[in-house]
């Protein structure tokens, strides 16, 4: 299934960058098949992705945690009143995950073809993304609702931003990472890029990260985040390799250095371009800072704001490119680059887990039992 999506939109991605007149001519069709074929991909999954336990008892049980827990609930207010919005006319969670699905994408489809210059490119590079992320339910519903957001952000409209982001809140606190957009907006000099840079992989390579952990673990008192940071840490053992982790590192950053070293040559460079461009390289400091320590689980779900921006700056690149077979080069290898990226992702949770591989559906692999389900 996965194999089969992303050669779906690679094909598209295909098409809207060498016959753009086409996709101008039908793209209603196209955007249609795309939004059925993601909708279809999510919304009739079961048993696969992360956390499906714990979303999935919670919807089935959600009126007892409710007058068990009271105003303590597992899940932000907004969230749990869009579950019971659902739960009151069916406890089936295949409804739940269909409605959740039809209105995500909803969000992300009004958002990329608001902000791409190429959006079924985008959409590609967007499913790689967040596949790895599948069944982080409130998470991509402020993934959508961020979208929207720089939307408004881009036309300096910082309340509006600011408005949706705080309601993202009420969906996941972690929606609070997307303010850092407000300080992106116009261009860093290189001189503070690459001091920044220097100075987090210093950080990364003394070890002090993992040092200071015992010291600032006391300092929260949040019995959530200790329950998460017990989940995510049996997720995996933090014992990363140095040549994954140089090789991860230096996939991020291909695409930085080319939009440096041919600054010139980019047009259309407006507040958008900054915002990405900015908000990605926050990513990779964190991912320089965090990775391979005991907190690269719980920062890597956070990080997912910073790193999507890469579905808006590779399209950057690509407009630097003639077209010419070099450049159907590097389009046909995006979606190895995309699988690549996705089975990196899979890994994360740890060589034991089964819970992206093999896909299981409501009418694929119905036979196959999921040896992790949460």
């Amino acid at each position: 299934m996965y194999i089969f999506t992303l050669g779906i939109l690679s094909i598209l991605s295909l098409i809207e960058i060498f016959n753009k007149d086409i996709v101008e001519k039908r793209k209603i069709y196209f955007l249609i098949l795309a939004f059925s074929l993601l909708v279809f991909h999510d919304g009739f999954r079961w048993q696969t992705g992360c956390d499906w336990d714990a979303y999935s008892s919670y919807f089935e049980n959600f009126f007892k945690e409710i007058q068990v827990r009271g105003d303590v609930a597992s899940f932000e207010p907004l969230y749990n009143l869009f579950m019971m919005s659902i739960r009151i006319f069916t406890d089936n969670y295949s409804v739940y995950l269909i409605i959740h699905a039809l209105i995500f994408y909803v969000m992300v489809f009004w958002g990329v073809f608001k902000l791409s210059p190429t959006p079924f490119t985008s959409l590609m590079l967007l499913y790689m993304i967040i596949v790895p992320y599948m069944g982080t339910n409130r998470q991509l519903l402020v993934l959508g609702l961020y979208f929207i957001a720089l939307y408004f952000l881009q036309d300096r409209k910082w309340l509006v931003f600011v408005i949706i982001i705080l309601t993202g809140f009420y969906v996941h606190h972690s929606a609070l990472l997307c303010l850092v957009a407000l300080l992106c907006c116009k261009k860093i000099k290189l001189m503070y890029l690459a001091i920044a840079f220097g100075v987090a992989l210093l950080i990364s390579f003394s070890g002090i990260i993992n040092l200071l952990s015992p010291l600032l673990l006391p300092l929260v008192s949040d019995d959530q985040f200790y329950n998460k940071m017990d989940v995510y840490n049996n997720l995996r053992t933090y014992e990363v390799s140095s040549i994954v982790s140089m090789l991860s590192l230096a996939r991020k950053m291909i695409w930085l250095l080319i939009l440096i070293c041919f600054d010139q040559r980019i047009k259309n460079k407006d507040t958008f371009y900054n915002i990405s461009f900015n908000m990605y390289f926050i990513g990779i400091l964190f991912y320089v800072l965090f990775n391979g320590t005991v907190w690269q689980q719980l920062i890597a779900r956070g990080m997912m704001y910073f790193s999507v921006m890469e579905i808006f700056i590779i399209p950057y690149v690509l407009a630097l490119l003639r077209p010419n077979y070099g450049k159907l080069c590097v389009v046909l290898l995006l979606p190895l680059y995309c699988w690549l990226n996705i089975t990196k992702g899979f890994s994360n949770y740890g060589k034991e887990t089964d819970y992206f591989q093999p896909y299981k559906g409501l009418f694929i692999n119905t036979d196959y039992v999921r040896q992790n389900t949460d």
